[in-house]
């Protein structure tokens, strides 16, 4: 019986094929002539599985009708040489597509065409096109091949457009494609977009590439992440030097097979790095640089370029292996600095896991990991054959369960060196211990350890003992806590190691006892101790009770395990001595998901912070910033914490947002943030967020809306026309030429003015302004928690606890810190001069300048514990002045007394402000209504803080910053000394001097979540603007201080 007949030489008629041949199956034709055009206008016989038509040497015109090979698994028709004048036409007379039906014969189909008919009704495991050259447009039904899992297209000449492979439509079964160019143009000017391919797992592109990069250098290739080889090679000597292949090994790392060889890529191989490539090919190239170590995951072809440096450890430990020598030596061009000769190998760590499939009883998998194992199974010998999964790393095996010894010796051949490694979860057997006193050192020998040190935990009689080397027969580890060798008693030593088996890890334990002041032997004891409540004595070959603390209180709440020295508690006991009670918690706690852990002591569970309720599911909402609407109304935002629904509690579809007295009517929401529509008005009101489903999750922000107005009014509208003009966009006043001040009020003086002199206290970090016989006081006195209701939960004493930074190097900035009392809250409190010129800074949506020698204080507030997620915060600044007692006669006619004018507080203004005059000098503070809370601006109020029980209200004041419950919160203020027209410079002088003294002292203060700027900008003006004199604010070292 003839199945299989090949034909060489013979001239052939053309309708063999159509048979009968009753049982032939398969048949070939070699250098055979015949009319080819009428071999496939019919049928071939059904019986026909393969057909295979070679060497064509002839010039011939044919086509062939898909449908005559139906029959078939495979069709081959390939010319001898592919020329030019040859034509073979596919014609594909299956019926549409639009039946929905797909023709899948012949399986594998490889022919001599140019190009192919509309073929989206052929669903081929295998098509493959060898021509001479392309169609000069394109394949004009490539879209049309979406069907074939596999498309080869083997061109001799011309040139391609690779872009029009992006065609193919999304829904496609192609996993591989094989482009080889021979003397081939591939060209593309754009990105070619391939990440519709899906389920495409192999790219081949080999060809004259010189054309197929865009923007200088760059790949041209978008890929899919289906992708698992990827190979851009070129032919004579036509690469392109790409920029990128760094990049690619990022945006890529799933693509395990990577072939950049025989391009021109010049590129410094130092600053590649691998993260999931096996096998990596890069010879042929003009590669500088060293090679990383995270190439030691990938097996490595570097030769013929020009690399240097010392090569890492897991390529010298196996430099005589044959796959290293061959393809990362040096030769070709590399100079390697560590491999002639190649140094000891010390950093191989063989360890080896065995598991049991589950439901496969016959056979167990075992993997050989650790580090610098060898790149393939030919680096090591052993009595196993292990297949490599991550060169370096970890080698897989697959034995029946009869042929698995205890242990396994493995033979590593480039350094020449033999392990021996454990086959099965077995504790360490201990024989000798041996103690070097001098160096705090204990070696211990026997058998069944592993070569990986990290695994090791040694406890002796509970202290550390840290391993520093380890084998399969010995195990040595260091004391780093002060013992006592020289004692002549047993001390206890376990042994824990970290095992795995079947994805679970195992802490395999072996515990004995030993003299350490001397080398002890280890034996088994003959009795069976466990039995009889104790543990065994190795060293003297007897039983020994341990005793259990407090004798585990009584029999009711535990008893003692004797051969641990444990107490085994009861159910409703806990602690090392069963003394503490155990009291489950009615719910979870909602554990799981991070919402609260239970004090089994109470039963009642600790929630963390933002969550309350019986389980910790229901939200301690707050805000932390408002972007309001206009005085006309509008989508207000609130950002905050408002909880979440994934654990069924729906609580985000139940707020209601109440602002002054109007609802204001929820549109979106999320965990952080409320969007809400709200009606007209004007100035500052209370927001109130109800949840209707959770009756007790209530917020109430005191002052934290703002009706925005787009129209800004300015402090005492710049005390008229004369004075100066009100810029609306700012709220600022913009003075005319002989006036100053933030509200244009006082007359610039061309008279010499008195200087003022600055300190600074290092341990209150206050700031102190001295000019003639008066002095200002600045400070921030403290921190306050304040109750939804108003009310002070807890003030924070700031004035007198800092802490100043010696080891500052900045010039011109001093640093003070300080940690609150029971609080992770830590303040930072930096003080900047502003030395040489006039320097701009940034606060929230103000932009404003410090002129030289200005003062900027700067207040960093981090993460406070609040005691409630309903409270917030409040910063009180003090100010004050008092008389310095000068001696000085001549300034007597300048003694005011103190008076503070607190007109300009106003919070629909874009600043408030504050006065203090004594003296014929004022103290001016400008506080932004501004404040930066977690990195969003929102609205902050002030208010004047009253003490029924100062007797001094009339020359000191304190001010109350009203921050919203912020993690981080930032406040900006500045001070500057301005001089003006009402001090009398002698008071000798006759009545026709009419030169007087006014010294405002400008406080801007913007505020920002929990950390807290505050500036300080000391300026003298003339009454010339143009010839302001900046008077000189030192700041004095604080190393006097000290």
């Amino acid at each position: 019986m003839i199945k299989s007949i090949n034909f060489k030489n013979f001239q052939i008629s053309n309708n063999l094929l159509q048979g009968p041949f009753p049982t032939l199956s398969k048949v070939s034709f070699s250098n055979c002539t015949t009319n080819y055009t009428q071999m496939f206008l019919s049928q071939v016989a059904s019986t026909f599985d393969s057909i295979f038509i070679n060497e064509v040497q002839s010039q011939i015109n044919a086509s062939i009708n898909l449908s005559s090979l139906k029959s078939l698994n495979s069709f081959t028709f390939n010319f001898k040489d592919r020329i030019d004048n040859n034509s073979i036409q596919l014609i594909n007379d299956y019926p549409d597509s639009s039946n929905g039906l797909i023709y899948m014969k012949p399986q594998i189909f490889s022919v001599n065409i140019n190009d192919f008919p509309n073929m989206d009704n052929i669903g081929y495991e295998s098509f493959s096109i060898y021509s001479y050259s392309p169609p000069n447009q394109g394949y004009k039904y490539i879209q049309t091949l979406k069907n074939i899992k596999s498309l080869v297209f083997d061109v001799k000449n011309g040139s391609i457009d690779f872009n029009q492979f992006s065609s193919i439509p999304k829904n496609n079964s192609i996993k591989d494609i094989f482009f080889y160019g021979d003397r081939t143009e591939i060209l593309t000017t754009i990105k070619v977009d391939l990440s519709n391919l899906t389920s495409m797992t192999n790219l081949i592109i080999k060809g004259d590439l010189s054309g197929f990069n865009i923007n200088g250098g760059k790949l041209p290739l978008i890929l899919p992440k289906s992708l698992n080889t990827f190979s851009l090679t070129t032919t004579n000597n036509r690469g392109v030097n790409y920029s990128d292949i760094g990049e690619f090994f990022i945006n890529y790392p799933h693509i395990s097979n990577v072939d950049f060889s025989n391009n021109n890529i010049v590129g410094n191989f130092s600053q590649w790095k691998n993260i999931g490539c096996k096998n990596a090919q890069f010879e042929r190239n003009k590669l500088k640089g060293s090679v990383d170590s995270s190439w030691c995951t990938s097996k490595l072809m570097v030769d013929y370029n020009q690399l240097s440096g010392p090569l890492p450890s897991c390529f010298t430990c196996h430099f005589n292996s044959y796959f290293v020598y061959s393809w990362i030596g040096n030769k070709n061009g590399n100079n390697f600095s560590n491999i002639s000769p190649p140094p000891p190998c010390t950093t191989l760590i063989p360890n080896l896991r065995y598991e049991k499939p589950p439901n496969i009883y016959d056979f167990v998998n075992l993997y050989l990991y650790g580090q610098d194992l060898g790149f393939s199974n030919l680096d090591f010998r052993t009595s196993m054959f292990f297949e490599v999964i991550t060169p370096s790393e970890l080698f897989f095996s697959h034995q029946a369960a009869v042929n698995i010894n205890t242990y396994l010796d493995i033979t590593f051949i480039g350094p020449g060196q033999t392990y021996r490694v454990s086959t099965i979860q077995k504790a360490p057997i201990v024989d000798k211990i041996t103690p070097t006193i001098i160096s705090r050192q204990l070696t211990i020998d026997g058998s069944f350890f592993n070569y990986n040190k990290s695994s090791f935990n040694i406890l002796v009689d509970n202290y550390q003992c840290v391993t520093h080397s380890a084998t399969f027969f010995q195990v040595k580890c260091i004391m780093i806590q002060s013992f006592n060798f020289n004692s002549n008693t047993l001390s206890k030593i376990t042994i824990n190691v970290n095992d795995y088996y079947y994805y679970n890890l195992t802490v395999l334990t072996t515990t004995f006892y030993a003299y350490l002041n001397q080398t002890t032997g280890i034996t088994n004891c003959t009795s069976d101790c466990a039995s009889l409540g104790g543990i065994c004595n190795s060293v003297i070959n007897q039983c020994y009770f341990l005793e259990c603390p407090n004798n585990c209180t009584n029999s009711l709440s535990g008893r003692c395990d004797k051969t641990t020295g444990v107490c085994k508690c009861t159910s409703n006991h806990q602690g090392s001595d069963c003394s503490l009670p155990f009291n489950p918690c009615n719910s979870g706690c909602s554990e799981p998901i991070g919402n609260g852990i239970c004090n089994n002591q109470t039963g009642i569970c600790s929630c963390t912070v933002g969550l309350q309720g019986e389980d910790c599911s229901i939200p301690s909402h707050y805000i932390t910033s408002v972007t309001p609407c206009s005085n006309d109304g509008g989508e207000v935002s609130i950002d905050g914490w408002f909880g979440n629904d994934y654990d069924g509690t729906h609580t985000l579809s139940s707020y209601t947002v109440i602002i002054g007295q109007l609802d204001c009517i929820v549109t979106s929401i999320n965990k952080s943030t409320i969007k809400c529509n709200l009606g007209s008005g004007t100035g500052t009101k209370n927001i109130k967020i109800i949840n209707t489903k959770h009756t007790n999750v209530l917020f109430i922000g005191n002052g934290l809306f703002n009706y925005q107005n787009q129209i800004k009014t300015c402090p005492n509208n710049c005390s008229g026309t004369n004075n100066g003009k009100c810029n609306s966009n700012t709220g600022e006043c913009e003075c005319n030429n002989k006036f100053t001040g933030f509200d244009c009020s006082m007359l610039i003086s061309i008279s010499p003015q008195p200087s003022t002199n600055s300190t600074v206290n290092n341990k209150t970090g206050q700031v102190e302004l001295n000019n003639q016989d008066t002095k200002y006081e600045i400070s921030i006195l403290s921190l306050n928690e304040i109750s939804f209701d108003g009310s002070i939960i807890i003030s924070h004493q700031l004035n007198r606890n800092w802490s100043i930074d010696s080891n500052n190097t900045e010039l011109n900035k001093f640093k003070f810190s300080q940690t609150l009392i029971n609080n992770t809250c830590t303040i930072t409190y930096m003080i900047e001069e502003i030395k040489n010129e006039n320097k701009n800074f940034t606060f929230g949506t103000t932009t404003f300048t410090l002129e030289k020698d200005s003062i900027k204080l700067t207040v960093s507030i981090n993460n406070y514990q609040y005691q409630s997620t309903l409270n917030t915060l409040q910063l009180v600044f003090y100010s004050a002045v008092v008389d310095t007692n000068s001696t000085d006669n001549n300034n007597e006619c300048n003694k005011k007394e103190a008076s503070i004018d607190t007109s300009e507080i106003n919070n629909q203004q874009v600043s408030n402000y504050i006065q203090i005059s004594k003296n014929s000098k004022i103290l001016v503070g400008r506080f932004i209504n501004q404040v930066i809370s977690d990195s969003r601006a929102t609205f902050m109020s002030s208010a004047i803080i009253k003490d029924n029980n100062d007797s001094s209200s009339t020359s000191s004041i304190k001010l109350g910053l009203n921050l919203p419950h912020c993690n981080e919160c930032l406040i900006d203020p500045d001070f500057s000394v301005l001089v003006s027209s009402d001090f009398k410079q002698s008071c000798s002088d006759d009545g026709s001097n009419k030169n007087k003294w006014l010294i405002p002292v400008a406080v801007v203060v913007p505020v920002v979540g929990c950390a807290l700027i505050f500036v300080v900008a000391i300026i003298i003006y003339k009454k010339n603007r143009i010839n302001m004199k900046i008077v000189a604010f030192k700041l004095k070292s604080f190393k006097n201080k000290q």
